[in-house]
């Protein structure tokens, strides 16, 4: 069990944000467990931003400002398939959008359920032995959260969304391990955007997350790691609205196991060259894990 609980594997959703990104991956992630492992997941994020970028990354002068705290509900179950290790899962967040101006004009926020995420991956390299993993994770987010029309941000989309996201995990030696995970995420339509008179599209997202992690013990683990994210522009009736998903951020994360089945995580991150989006100047997630 201790074995299980140093590398517990979840991808965590991209969470909330007033222009959601993918899927994102902690490190471990894509580290399989044993076929009959349940996990138990709460997740808390609370990010700040105080600079708003325009589509071409220049600082959008005026008060501007968003504050978000986040809640996130996982149950995660391995299992094998046809000599595949899989583990289906569903997520599903909750939380409030709240303290929002831009340019000086306050904006309305939003509480409740976002939309709900199932997923599933599938390990085609599982090698405990030489510390290799590489496994492939089809989402479906489907449109379940709360919306409103007339509000700027909402905890549901109100619309579809489909990710593909690929991991790959290398470890050296006993204290050192390296994660390299990939999405590309395309997004339906919103009938009911610009007030609920407009329709919303958005070109495919991708996103590229490095890890490298230094593990002081067999129970915990202290990383860096950098996201890059680009694509994903915004047409209201066919007309560029100045939003997109260009962002790049860095990120420190410590884990350890604090009983043989419960893990805390506690990680920070900060955005870098934003364009089209609020740039965070800190965004503090903290999870708990059970295995059951």
């Amino acid at each position: 069990m201790k074995t299980l609980i140093r590398a517990l594997p979840f991808t965590a959703l991209g969470l909330l944000s007033p222009t959601a990104f993918g899927a994102e991956a902690d490190p471990g992630d894509y580290i399989a467990a044993p076929p009959g492992t349940d996990l138990g997941l709460l997740y808390f994020q609370h990010s700040s931003a105080d600079t708003y970028r325009d589509a071409s990354g220049k600082k959008v002068e005026g008060s501007n400002r968003f504050r978000s705290d986040i809640g996130i509900l996982r149950y995660v179950h391995f299992m094998e398939v046809l000599g595949y290790t899989i583990d289906p899962q569903v997520v599903l967040p909750f939380g409030y959008l709240h303290d929002a101006r831009l340019g000086g004009s306050s904006i309305d926020g939003n509480s409740g359920v976002g939309d709900v995420q199932l997923t599933s991956t599938v390990w085609l390299v599982n090698n405990p032995a030489q510390r290799r993993w590489f496994g492939i994770s089809p989402f479906v987010v489907a449109p379940i959260g709360t919306y409103d029309k007339h509000e700027s941000f909402n905890l549901g989309e109100n619309r579809w969304k489909g990710i593909l996201q690929g991991g790959f995990v290398q470890g050296f030696g006993e204290r050192y391990s390296w994660d390299l995970i990939g999405d590309v995420t395309w997004y339906g339509t919103n009938t009911q955007a610009g007030g609920g008179d407009q329709t919303l599209k958005q070109d495919r997202s991708y996103q590229v997350i490095n890890w490298f992690s230094y593990h002081p013990s067999p129970n915990s683990r202290i990383a860096i790691g950098y996201s890059h994210t680009w694509g994903g522009e915004q047409r209201l009736d066919g007309e560029r609205n100045g939003s997109k998903t260009r962002v790049d951020q860095w990120r420190a994360l410590y884990a350890t196991s604090v009983t043989a089945r419960d893990q805390v995580q506690v990680s920070l991150a900060r955005d870098l060259n934003v364009q089209g989006g609020f740039e965070r100047d800190y965004q503090l997630n903290l999870r708990l894990a059970h295995v059951f």
